[in-house]
């Protein structure tokens, strides 16, 4: 998925959830008025943190995703051991368009189409309904630019719930 198409979509995303929020927002109203239809509501993403090194040839860095709404288990995933890009050990899962995350730089981790995944896996270290840690796969920093530095633009999703920043916190 180009970086253009994940832009898009993280836009048409974010408008999605400022109208669901302002819908959930409103008060309810009473007697007939009050729909009897259900809401699945879409994660919310507040904050993303990024801790480690910055660069190529390091360790994957952490990056912590606080929000409400992930669910107490992630989606299912396949590994992502063995891509176009290579054969790698460690390199994590790829997730559909569940959970992935680009960067700005030429760098996608966790992404999978019928056309294939992308180069990096993403590996989960935790995952609650409210916080969810994740490391990339040992692709991370191996290739171009395989890696975050700080003040790279990122978007992220999960489930659906996209969010977007600039990295910061690596050293």
């Amino acid at each position: 998925m180009s970086w253009s198409r994940k832009l898009t979509l993280a836009a048409s995303a974010l408008a999605l959830t400022t109208a669901l929020a302002a819908t959930v927002a409103a008060p309810a109203q009473a007697g007939a008025q009050r729909a009897a239809a259900t809401t699945v509501a879409q994660p919310g993403i507040t904050s993303v943190a990024f801790s480690g090194t910055a660069g190529p040839w390091v360790a994957s860095p952490t990056v912590t995703i606080t929000g409400s709404g992930f669910g107490a288990t992630p989606p299912p995933g396949t590994p992502n051991n063995a891509t176009s890009c290579g054969t790698y050990s460690a390199n994590g899962y790829a997730y559909g368009s569940q959970l992935y995350f680009t960067d700005d730089n030429d760098f996608e981790a966790g992404y999978s189409s019928s056309n294939g995944a992308n180069c990096i896996g993403i590996t989960v270290v935790s995952w609650s309904a409210n916080q969810v840690v994740l490391q990339f796969g040992n692709a991370y920093g191996t290739f171009a630019h395989w890696y975050l530095s700080n003040g790279d633009g990122y978007a992220l999703s999960i489930n659906n719930g996209i969010f977007g920043g600039t990295v910061q916190g690596l050293h």
